[in-house]
């Protein structure tokens, strides 16, 4: 991610790449190399180096990783517009649609896909999975965040029972920029304005008592916490299989995450996945990455695709 670069004839070019955990703005150089690339729907294949040249940001900067993955050497800018944008050069080298898809699927591997599908797994059984059958929403464009990826999100289900929203909350400010909702994978876990979050929790809370579930001590950064063995569990030929729990209501249809909205905190605790974002956050509601699973970003035809329900994520 750059912010902005200054290039001096003759002499590197100077760029202030910035660090999206810790929000730190370092100085860095930019540079050109080959990138090594694996083809899909051949996802088994050996990985290739690609001929065309990419352009890269090199922070300068010591510790600048700090904050992220271990092990992680960079951050892959995956931006709507920039011209160092992943996506952006992916499409102008390969002549491709500027579309790219993103996998965080807990125990299977975690994957960038550029160009479209048909997007194929190897792990995958069933049908639908293989496929990758996506319905769609439009994506919104936040006029002071143009880089970012904002749906127009009607309401929340938790299931299936609809949590009370201030629906001031769910709109962009024209002037601002200020509310709405976006996906952000560099959120870890769905971050929501403090009366939102507090009316989700009140609906977890009523479920888990209908439910007869144990509630224990709150495991920061969570605030609801349950018994992992008193939960609902289902089996379909020997296998884990939840219908939806939390439903994201779009204009014209509804993802639904099925189970991923709690997270495993050790084998005796589960605790519902979400995060206070405070009073006044210049985004109302935030999809983080332990809901994601999979999504394909459409900048192309500016529309957000998803897997129906969403059983592939996992944090």
């Amino acid at each position: 991610m750059v912010s902005n670069t200054t290039c001096i004839p003759r002499k590197p070019c100077s760029i202030y790449p910035s660090n999206p955990v810790t929000q730190s703005v370092g100085n860095g150089e930019l540079a050109i190399d080959l990138v090594t690339v694996k083809s899909n729907p051949d996802s088994n294949g050996v990985p290739v180096v690609s001929p065309h040249r990419y352009a890269f940001g090199c922070a300068t900067t010591s510790n600048f990783l700090s904050g992220l993955f271990e092990g992680a050497e960079g951050v892959a800018g995956l931006g709507r517009s920039s011209y160092l944008s992943l996506v952006t050069q992916f499409a102008i080298n390969y002549r491709l649609p500027r579309i790219f898809a993103l996998e965080l699927s807990g125990g299977f591997s975690n994957n960038v896909y550029f160009g479209g599908g048909p997007y194929i797994h190897p792990d995958f059984s069933s049908e639908s999975n293989i496929n990758r059958v996506l319905e769609y929403t439009p994506l919104l464009i936040n006029p002071k965040s143009s880089e970012d990826y904002f749906v127009d999100l009607k309401s929340m289900q938790i299931h299936g029972k609809t949590v009370p929203i201030d629906t001031k909350f769910l709109s962009i400010n024209k002037v601002t920029g200020i509310g709405g909702t976006k996906i952000d994978i560099q959120t870890p876990y769905t971050t929501l304005e403090t009366s939102i979050y507090n009316a989700v929790i009140k609906v977890y809370t009523e479920w888990a008592k209908s439910e007869n579930i144990t509630v224990v001590a709150a495991v920061s950064p969570f605030t609801s916490c349950y018994k992992s063995s008193t939960l609902p569990s289902w089996l379909e030929s020997g296998f884990p299989i939840s219908p939806p729990s939390l439903s994201f209501v779009f204009p014209k249809n509804q993802w639904n995450v099925a189970w991923w909205d709690l997270f495993k905190v050790n084998d005796a605790v589960h605790c519902v996945a979400f995060v206070d974002g405070g009073l006044k956050p210049l985004t109302s509601i935030v999809i983080g990455a332990a809901q994601i699973g999979f999504l394909e970003f459409d900048i192309s035809r500016s529309r957000l695709g998803f897997m129906q329900p969403n059983y592939m994520s996992g944090f």
